[in-house]
Parts: C-alpha cells; sequence; structure tokens
C-alpha cells in the first residue's frame, strides 16, 4: 500500500478516496454477517461428521459472526481517525484490530466451552483452538484488506479516466459555441457595425462567465442565465423572427446542470428551426421540476425542407455537423454524469421539433 499524498487529505475526510469500505452502512454489515456465516458453513463442511455437523456449524457462527461484527463495530467507530491516516498506517491498524478482537473472542469462547464442560483450561495460550483461530484470522484479514485496497485503486483508476475524458468532452463545447458566435458577429459587421461591437461585448462577457466555470456542475439558474444572453446575440441578427419564452418554476432549487447543455439545444432550434422560415417563428423552453427530476422541453418550428415524420431521433434528424458534434457532446457528457437517470430525446412531427432533456436533481 502506498502512503497517501497530503493533497488528498481533504477528499479522504471526506472519506472519497479511503480504501476501506463504510462498514457504519447497514449494507456493508449485512455483506459481513452474509461472508462470515459462509465461512462458518465451509468450515463445519470441511470437519464433516453428520453427527456433529449443526453443533459444529453453531460452534462456528456464534465464533465467526462475534469476531466479524466486533471487528466490524470498531472499524466503524475509529473510521473518523482511520481515514486521515495514510493507506500503509490505515491498514496495519485495521489488521491489528482484527486480530486483537480473534484473540479476545476465541480466550472468551474457550474459557465458556471449558466452564460448561467443567475443565476450564489453565493454560489458554496454549490451547490448540486459539493459536489456528488466529491463524484463519490473520491469513483471510490480509486477503480482505489487500482485496479493499485493490479495489479502491481501481475505482480511482475509472474515476480518473472519466473525469479526464468528461472535461476533454466539456473542453470540446466552448470553441463550438464562440465558432457560431463569431459567425453571428461576422454577419453583422457589414450592415450593422455598432450592434456588432454590442454583441462583441455581451459575447465578452457571457464567455467570461461561462470559461471561468470549472466544475462538472452548475446551477440550472446560471445556465438559464447564460442561454438568455445567447438568445439576445441572435435577437439582434435575425430581429423580430426570432421570438421566445420561457416557463421557469419560481424556485429552482439546488437543480444542477454540465454546464454549456442548453445553450447547444437552443442553438439548434435557432438554426434549424427558426433561421430556414421566411418569417421565423416562437422557440419555446419549459422547465418543469417533478420530484427528483428536472425536465426540460424545447420546441422549435420547423419548415417544410426540415420535416420529415421518419426523422424521429437525433442521430436521423437534419442537422449541420458542427450542431450534430454539439448534441452528441451532450450525449456523451450525461452518459457519464448520470448513466441511465437522464436522457436526450428529440421528436419531430407535426412541423415542429420538440428535445426533451430529463436530469435527476434533489428534490426541492
Amino acid at each position: 500500500m502506498n502512503a497517501s499524498n497530503p493533497d488528498n487529505q481533504q477528499s479522504r475526510d471526506d472519506g472519497v478516496d479511503f480504501f476501506l469500505p463504510n462498514f457504519c452502512h447497514a449494507r456493508s454489515v449485512f455483506m459481513v454477517v452474509l461472508v462470515t456465516e459462509l465461512l462458518a458453513l465451509i468450515l463445519s463442511l470441511v470437519r464433516f461428521d453428520e453427527a456433529t455437523f449443526w453443533f459444529q456449524l453453531g460452534k462456528y457462527s456464534i465464533i465467526i459472526q462475534w469476531i466479524a461484527l466486533l471487528s466490524t463495530a470498531l472499524l466503524c467507530m475509529s473510521r473518523p481517525i482511520l481515514r486521515r491516516l495514510t493507506d500503509l498506517q490505515a491498514g496495519f491498524i485495521s489488521y491489528l484490530l482484527v486480530l486483537i478482537v480473534t484473540l479476545l473472542v476465541t480466550i472468551g469462547a474457550i474459557w465458556v466451552e471449558g466452564t460448561i464442560q467443567g475443565k476450564t483450561p489453565i493454560h489458554l495460550l496454549e490451547h490448540p483452538g486459539l493459536k489456528s483461530n488466529f491463524l484463519v484470522a490473520a491469513i483471510l484479514a490480509a486477503i480482505m484488506l489487500r482485496f479493499f485496497y485493490l479495489q479502491s485503486q481501481y475505482r480511482k483508476r475509472i474515476h480518473i479516466a472519466a473525469d479526464a475524458k468528461l472535461q476533454a468532452l466539456q473542453a470540446r463545447i466552448h470553441p463550438h459555441f464562440l465558432f457560431n458566435s463569431m459567425n453571428i458577429i461576422a454577419g453583422l459587421i457589414p450592415t450593422k457595425p455598432e450592434l456588432a461591437e454590442k454583441v462583441i461585448e455581451d459575447l465578452s462577457d457571457l464567455f467570461r462567465a461561462s470559461l471561468a466555470e470549472h466544475r462538472n456542475q452548475v446551477s440550472l439558474q446560471s445556465e438559464i442565465d447564460l442561454c438568455k444572453r445567447y438568445l439576445g446575440i441572435e435577437q439582434l441578427r435575425l430581429g423580430e423572427r426570432l421570438k421566445s419564452q420561457w416557463q421557469i418554476p419560481e424556485q429552482l432549487g439546488s437543480v444542477t446542470i454540465p454546464p454549456l447543455t442548453l445553450q447547444p439545444l437552443i442553438e439548434n432550434a435557432i438554426y434549424h428551426g427558426i433561421q430556414p422560415l421566411v418569417d421565423g417563428g416562437l422557440v419555446s423552453i419549459k422547465i418543469l421540476i417533478k420530484g427528483n427530476q428536472c425536465e426540460i422541453v424545447i420546441e422549435n418550428p420547423l419548415g417544410e425542407s426540415q420535416y420529415s415524420p421518419s426523422q424521429g431521433n437525433l442521430s436521423q434528424g437534419n442537422l449541420s455537423q458542427g450542431n450534430n458534434i454539439a448534441v452528441s457532446n451532450i450525449q456523451e457528457r450525461l452518459q457519464m454524469l448520470y448513466q441511465d437517470r437522464a436522457s436526450l430525446d428529440m421528436q419531430i412531427g407535426n412541423r415542429s421539433c420538440i428535445v426533451t432533456l430529463i436530469l435527476p436533481c434533489d428534490e426541492t
């Protein structure tokens, strides 16, 4: 086991990087009881005697369960201290605790058995049962601690790889946003230079807010504010052809969302819905909080050239390469952050496109 880095002290204090399972949880205790009972059954079968099988099973079960549950209780109580130590120190102390508990429980069991039989051993430390129990506990404890450590290292590697990929995906969405925003400014410069200057200022403020955010999650309210500013930039380019409507709950609570998730979806609605239409149209954004889920619905009209009833999902939609990349990016990020608890669905029909984004959230 390697000594932990001081830079990881805060995360160890939170129990995130600590290699031992949390034995204070009911699930962990249940697994301990189950595994130790299986061990008692195996030991009884190894020394199988039909006449005494159930007696031996009961005897082993009581002794092993006492050792396991007392060790679990001690590891639970000492967890706040152990997780502040290095992995090597925490592992060594945990190992000693298990061995000490094994010695005490075995000595107690030998004394009780001797008392019942009327022949209490004088030299408890020389009893063969004490040596065998201690040896078995020493081997099994070493194996389990090593297993917990390797499992922890594997989880860390998976987490680091996933976090690196997530950061890469998140970094790719910023240049995409910048590219499309520059196109807006380029379109305004020949005809409306004053507006182009204002857009540059708004874009500067918008990017300052978005690029300053390095976390994987931002508040939904801040994402909404960013999208409203983006819509303001597009409004300058499209004029009265672009209309937007927001339906937002009064209290968004602590709902969070990956940065720049809504903006590419709204951008798609404008570029593939509003812009091709001579008269433009309305982009509707509706946000609903339903228990522990947040549902975001974005709807926009489609012209005849965009409408096709068979194009009912994201991969078949009539999207440009740039926007297709953005949508795929969102899907990948959602999968990495939420697995199956989040979804992004597009339905095309009745000359409209409806995108539904569902995210998990805390109840408010």
